[in-house]
């Protein structure tokens, strides 16, 4: 009797218990999943559902960092200088579109959703283009070109295959790692007081110290729950500590006060109007955040599948398709431009836990906050110190996940000099700010983001150097050569690093030509040459062996042991067999009287 798979048995029991057969049921995708393999790191895999109030902390601990972000949403709020109330309502409606978005990318069936735990947040890349916005048009043309944005990721969403050869990994890993950056800056000038209007001292520091103490030490050390929980537990212990030291007075409880339990948020925000002007800033930002998306998704690929080779550009095409809705929406209702949660899928790697269950967990916790005006405003006093911990903890994660997703591909001199200036150009939009005071305002939202900056100076690059670039290389051997093995070694070497290839793929390559022209040498007696032709298109890599010589045979089966020994032909037909095994196609043929062998990788 075939066992019943973990999660389905799950499924099963708590089906019984809350009668909710038909809801869990849809939890389980039908969409190809069961193929991944779950990393032995994850407690709670993709698939899994955990027990219900386990879901319930670990959707509170993803908001806990979401709301973070909410810093920049409420940096145009206030700039914007509305009344408390109507302040606080604007974040009411910010968070009815994080939930909507949280729930539309972990939606598992249809054509939106990249069907992972991917929460979304606000972003810093909208800010530059929303201020200027806010200071040319107000906050309708804030809304109204946050949904051109979100309409633009939504048209980039179904061409994202044919144009990924312009968008290679390495370019979603830089964005990753430039957020990540990003994500480490603004947390240590959070934990050493930067911007702060208050002295800073001992107590200040003290409150950052324990803070990410506790989150780092739960995570190491920490078992069951203790690590499953170390983000919400050590930003909960870093609120008392700021209350017992002062950091956080008690008197700014008092704003709760005046504020009503509940509420429903109202849409009367004035608007959207569009501004011709700010197309450009607003299309960049929109690629720069389908470009972290694809870093992102391919990440959580990465997270949840130990056999991971290759992207699935399905599920980054629903995602993108998904976080373009969810930016159409968030203009609709009255806030700033949302993106995928990189520090979410950085506390996704360190707790294990990446249940798409999660996803509708986090949605309905914000969306719940969102009718809970008093609660919403306490999102806004949040210490600093805290913050910063929270944020220099998953930026750990993100980096490494960006460098993971850059050095997934085999980088040769031009791709390196695009990843290293595209690097260079988004820290030093982040360590020079005044650098964007200097330029022309046209291109300032450009270049006074480092994520925007380093994106935008990737994708140049990228392009540029495509630029004589080939993408079908040659080979010729000597087949009496001592040296045909290095030299198949160092052809593929070479190529793989100029097209930027996967080197697991190139090594499998390699070592299926090397097979091929050792069995082509000893039983094809080959006259003159043999020519190795490769071809390349980011999808698929084709190898072509010309030489003068009888064809070798391709038996689907395994000759007989008796005839391997007997015959010469036993011997030759194990060769092809074997060589068969090599590829994902090969066949062979006859072309102008010489005989052709061709391989054909998946990339």
């Amino acid at each position: 009797m075939n066992e019943v798979p973990e999660p389905v048995r799950v499924a099963r029991i708590l089906a019984k218990v809350m009668d909710a057969g038909p809801w869990l049921s849809f939890l389980r995708s039908t969409r190809p999943f069961a193929r991944r393999k779950k990393p032995a790191e994850l407690i709670h895999g993709l698939e899994d559902i955990p027990p219900p109030l386990v879901t319930a902390l670990q959707g509170f601990q993803h908001v806990s960092l979401v709301r973070i972000q909410l810093i920049y949403p409420a940096l145009v709020i206030q700039l914007a200088e509305l009344p408390t109330a109507s302040s606080v309502n604007l974040l009411s409606l910010a968070m009815i579109a994080l939930g909507v978005a949280a729930i539309l990318q972990s939606w598992p069936r249809g054509p939106v959703g990249s069907g992972f735990l991917c929460p979304a947040c606000h972003t810093g890349i909208f800010l530059e283009p929303s201020i200027a916005a806010l200071k040319l048009g107000g906050l309708p043309l804030v809304f109204g070109m946050t949904i051109l944005a979100g309409v633009v990721q939504s048209a980039l969403s179904p061409v994202l295959r044919r144009i990924r050869p312009l968008l290679p990994p390495e370019i979603g890993g830089l964005v990753v790692f430039l957020v990540g950056t990003s994500i480490a800056a603004i947390g240590c000038r959070y934990v050493i007081g930067v911007g702060v209007h208050e002295p800073v001292g001992r107590d200040y520091w003290l409150v950052a110290a324990v803070t990410l103490a506790i989150t780092v030490g739960l995570n190491v050390w920490g078992r069951g729950q203790a690590r499953l929980l170390c983000a919400m537990i050590g930003m909960t212990v870093g609120y008392g500590a700021a209350v017992i030291t002062g950091v956080l007075p008690k008197e700014a409880f008092h704003l709760l006060a005046e504020l009503p339990f509940f509420a429903v948020p109202h849409f009367d925000h004035g608007g959207w109007t569009f501004s011709p002007a700010l197309v450009v800033p607003f299309t960049v930002a929109a690629l720069a955040i389908t470009l972290k998306g694809i870093g992102d998704i391919t990440a959580l690929q990465r997270i949840n599948d130990a056999g991971w080779v290759r992207a699935d550009m399905g599920s980054i095409s629903r995602g993108t398709l998904a976080n373009g809705l969810g930016n159409m929406f968030a203009g609709l209702v009255g806030t700033t431009g949302l993106a995928p949660s990189t520090a979410s899928i950085g506390l996704q790697a360190a707790t294990g836990m990446s249940s798409r269950v999660i996803g509708f967990a986090v949605g309905g916790v914000l969306l719940t906050l969102a009718f809970l005006p008093s609660v919403t405003a306490s999102l806004i006093l949040m210490p600093r110190p805290v913050m910063g911990a929270a944020l220099l903890f998953s930026a750990c994660f993100v980096l490494i996940s960006g460098l993971q997703t850059i050095t997934s591909r085999m980088l040769d001199a031009r791709r390196t000099i695009v990843i290293g200036l595209a690097i260079a150009s988004g820290i030093a939009a982040e360590i020079i700010p005044s650098f964007a005071s200097d330029i022309p305002p046209a291109i300032e939202p450009i270049v006074s983001s480092s994520i925007v900056l380093g994106t935008v100076a990737g994708l140049l690059l990228n392009g540029l150097f495509r630029i004589g670039q080939q993408q079908r290389v040659t080979l010729a051997l000597d087949p009496t050569s001592a040296d045909v093995v290095a030299e198949i070694n160092e052809f593929f070497d070479d190529a793989g690093r100029r097209w930027g290839a996967r080197p697991d793929v190139m090594v499998r390559v390699a070592f299926g030509v090397n097979q091929a022209v050792e069995t082509i040498r000893e039983h094809c007696n080959p006259r003159g040459p043999i020519a190795v032709e490769a071809r390349f298109d980011e999808f698929n890599l084709d190898v072509r062996i010309t030489y003068d010589g009888p064809s070798l045979e391709l038996p689907e089966q395994r000759p007989s042991g008796q005839e391997i020994m007997e015959t010469d032909s036993g011997y030759r037909r194990l060769a092809g067999f074997m060589l068969r095994r090599n590829a994902d196609r090969v066949r062979t043929s006859v072309k102008d009287g010489k005989s052709v062998l061709e391989f054909h990788f998946e990339h």
